[in-house]
């Protein structure tokens, strides 16, 4: 398996809300795969996406298939900025990105957002060689915290950011905060990274959550987004007492 590249399908339940990681895409091989988390009862996952109302997408009726393709599905190349668009080298600038990315690259950039959609592509949290977990994201739930006009001036590209464990919030459980480091409280982890991130930091683990990018002009969904990196807490010997955890953090 050669320069694996992957993203965790995302759905929102329109009415409470919520985020489910229902699958994950994949591109390795010079090929595509598409597969569901089907089996996985877990919180926030495709069990429980479907439990909530989410209906398999008609692209991929079969949730114990794995599908592949040479070329991006269309149901997920859709989701990316034409080529032709004459704003398309302008928008690559926008996103960091020059002619050379690949379309893993640009959906990763980009999310795969449409207007008033429910699916998203986000970059799943992994274990890396150096034994450590790194991602990015970007904060959840800051339209909802009534923040003043001023928050930008909050959050600098390069500042360190806190996380809090919520264990009595009233959706989640494994709910983490996110604040400034003078007691501000901006929003939230995406809840599908929320296991992960709570067993890390409930096992004892300092993660290091430093400001990206800022872009207050944009919608909510792309107000701020983090670097994220953290240390495993426990010893490799452990990790089978936490297996779901680990489990979630390397798929």
């Amino acid at each position: 398996m050669s320069n694996l590249q992957s993203l965790w399908v995302v759905w929102q339940n329109p009415k409470n809300r919520l985020f489910y990681h229902i699958g994950t895409l994949s591109f390795f091989d010079n090929h595509y795969e598409f597969r569901y988390v089907n089996g996985k009862t877990g919180h926030l996952k495709l069990n429980d996406a479907i439990q909530n109302g989410y209906m398999l997408n008609p692209a991929f009726p079969d949730p114990n298939k794995v599908y592949k393709s040479d070329e991006l599905f269309t149901a997920f190349n859709r989701r990316l900025p034409s080529s032709n668009r004459a704003d398309f080298l302008e928008i690559l600038s926008d996103l960091g990105l020059d002619e050379s990315c690949t379309k893993m690259e640009l959906l990763q950039e980009t999310r795969g957002r449409l207007a008033n959609d429910t699916y998203s592509f986000e970059q799943p949290l992994k274990i890396h060689k150096d034994e450590k977990v790194y991602s990015s994201f970007y904060i959840h739930g800051m339209r909802h915290r009534n923040l003043p006009a001023q928050w930008p001036k909050w959050v600098p590209v390069g500042e360190k950011l806190v996380l809090k464990r919520e264990k009595d919030h009233h959706v989640d459980p494994n709910a983490v905060a996110i604040w400034t480091q003078n007691g501000k409280h901006l929003g939230y982890v995406p809840g599908f990274y929320a296991t992960g991130v709570a067993g890390l930091l409930d096992n004892g683990a300092n993660p290091k959550v430093v400001v990206q990018s800022v872009n207050p002009d944009s919608t909510s969904h792309w107000w701020v987004k983090l670097n994220f990196e953290s240390e495993i807490p426990i010893p490799k010997e452990d990790i089978g007492k936490y297996f779901e955890t680990f489990t979630e953090l390397a798929s």
